[in-house]
C-alpha cells in the first residue's frame, strides 16, 4: 500500500520462498549514488562542490540509539556491517539540502529524497549491513544497505515479515 504526499510512506509485506538453504539475504533493499563530497572532493576533476544522492546511513537500534555512517566512494569495495540487535529503522540520508551545497542546476542532488526502513515490532535478530562499491561516475549506484536476518532461512519453509518504507526530503537527522 502507498500513500502519497510530501512523506511518501510504502507499507511493504513480504514472503520469501527459498529453494534451497539461505544464509544471506538482504530485507529491505534501499540503492543509492554517492561520488564525492568535501572529504574526497580531490579524487574528483569537477566544478561542484558534492555530488551524491544520499550522505550517509542512519539507524536507530532497539534501545532508541541513532548511529550515524558517513558514506564513501572507496578506492576498493567496502563492506560493513553493523550489530544492532533488533535494529527498529535504517535508512539513506540526504542531509544537504540547499543548491549553493551542489552547485548542480541540472541533477537538483540538493531534492533528492531520503529513504527509511521502519520494522514496526523491530527486526527480527541480524545486522545491518552496508556495501560501497568504488565508482567513477554519479550515473552508477554505488551503495547497497539492508538489512540480513541472522537465521538461516530453510528451503521449502516460506519466510515473511513486514516494514514501513517512507521517501522524505524532510531531515530525519540534523547535521
Amino acid at each position: 500500500r502507498v500513500r502519497p504526499g510530501q512523506d511518501t510512506q510504502m507499507d511493504v509485506e513480504y514472503t520469501l520462498f527459498p529453494r534451497k538453504d539461505l544464509r544471506n539475504v538482504g530485507i529491505a533493499p534501499l540503492t543509492s549514488m554517492f561520488l564525492f563530497d568535501g572529504t574526497n572532493r580531490q579524487r574528483f576533476d569537477d566544478f561542484r562542490y558534492r555530488v551524491h544522492d544520499s550522505d550517509g546511513l542512519l539507524f536507530t537500534s532497539q534501545g532508541g540509539e541513532q548511529v550515524w555512517r558517513q558514506l564513501a566512494n572507496p578506492r576498493n569495495l567496502q563492506l560493513s556491517t553493523f550489530s544492532a540487535e533488533r535494529p527498529r529503522a535504517f535508512g539513506l540520508i540526504q542531509r544537504a539540502r540547499l543548491q549553493a551545497e551542489y552547485q548542480d542546476l541540472e541533477a537538483n542532488y540538493e531534492k533528492r529524497p531520503s529513504a527509511w526502513v521502519e520494522f514496526p515490532q523491530g527486526a527480527p535478530p541480524g545486522p545491518l549491513r552496508l556495501v560501497e562499491i568504488p565508482t567513477a561516475r554519479e550515473t552508477n549506484d554505488n551503495i547497497v544497505a539492508f538489512w540480513q536476518p541472522r537465521e538461516l532461512l530453510p528451503a521449502g519453509r516460506p519466510y515473511a515479515g513486514s516494514y514501513l518504507m517512507h521517501w522524505t526530503s524532510e531531515a530525519l537527522i540534523k547535521q
